[in-house]
């Protein structure tokens, strides 16, 4: 059976636009930890928001932010927290009532070592597409339920099954403060994608596990992230960003060649002007040696035409 939840939460949430599936994502907080304190990190903040926010969940704490970097709410929204535990989630996540239950019976087993996450399912109820490595460890895990089912011994409700995996996508994250506080919290310099990679990494560097739980939640992924062409730049560049920091030069040279392919034939076979756009700016950091440079100005509404080009202002709300 699975152990009453007793260290209060804090859970830091992460929202840009999506007010409707923002509430509905605190009503579920609100059902699953009922005693956690909640901050709601708004990157493009509305009075009309605010005020929704406030006559509902008047306990909640609302914070307005620059959209920076999805690392930057987080570290703010964490910042903010002062639990034993704490949580880091997007607005577009959608809990079980048992969900924070049987994340905190896994983390409780591991010693509170360990960095833990739930399965995400799509709104179908199909695991959430995440990449060949993360659909093996979705089958891993089933197996791992399957097992747990089978030794059951006595009835009733048996405890979350979980496996250790190098890394745990940022859609919902739990873990001890003092974990957050050792391994340093989110890299501001990923502005968008790998930061959530980047953080397990140097978690597991620093000796603790991550792992995924046999505890499902709805993740309605993407539902505030643009089609511009900088986004999909952003991902290949915290990519790289990644094997330079965490792999060797084998593996570098080899992530470089792939980027190079990815650019030339992207920019010959791009099907739309957003496809052809990104790929050309791909280009162009190779042939500077400029993966550094984001193609984001100061926050993520300002993007960037090219590498080298004006920043687009921010679009209206």
């Amino acid at each position: 059976m699975l152990e009453p939840v007793i260290t209060p939460l804090g859970i830091a949430v992460v929202h840009y636009r999506t007010p409707e599936v923002a509430l509905d994502c605190l009503e579920r907080l609100e059902a699953a930890a009922p005693s956690a304190q909640v901050v709601v990190v708004d990157t493009a903040p509305e009075p009309a928001f605010q005020a929704r926010l406030a006559d509902r969940f008047p306990a909640a704490r609302f914070l307005a932010a620059p959209n920076h970097s999805y690392s930057r709410s987080v570290n703010l929204g964490v910042a903010a927290l002062d639990t034993e535990r704490v949580v880091l989630m997007n607005a577009d996540v959608l809990v079980e009532p048992d969900t924070f239950r049987k994340l905190e019976s896994v983390l409780s087993s591991s010693g509170g070592a360990a960095v833990v996450a739930p399965l995400a399912l799509t709104a179908a109820g199909q695991p959430q597409a995440m990449g060949l490595p993360y659909a093996w460890q979705y089958r891993r895990l089933r197996r791992a339920r399957e097992r747990a089912e089978a030794q059951q011994a006595t009835p009733g409700q048996p405890a979350a099954a979980s496996l250790a995996v190098p890394w745990l996508a940022g859609y919902l994250q739990l873990m001890p403060r003092s974990v957050w506080v050792e391994v340093g919290g989110y890299d501001e310099s990923f502005r968008f994608f790998n930061e959530d990679i980047d953080f397990c990494l140097r978690a597991r560097a620093a000796g603790f596990d991550c792992r995924l739980v046999d505890a499902p939640v709805i993740h309605l992924g993407g539902t505030s992230t643009p089609t511009h062409p900088a986004f999909h730049v952003e991902g290949r560049r915290g990519g790289m960003l990644l094997t330079r920091r965490h792999h060797g030069p084998a593996l570098r040279a080899a992530h470089t060649a792939f980027l190079w392919g990815e650019a030339l034939l992207g920019r010959l076979l791009a099907r739309s002007d957003a496809g052809r756009a990104a790929h050309e700016m791909m280009l162009e950091l190779l042939r500077s040696g400029s993966w550094h440079e984001s193609p984001f100005g100061a926050t993520l509404d300002e993007r960037r035409s090219s590498v080298r080009g004006s920043v687009e202002p921010p679009s209206a709300p």
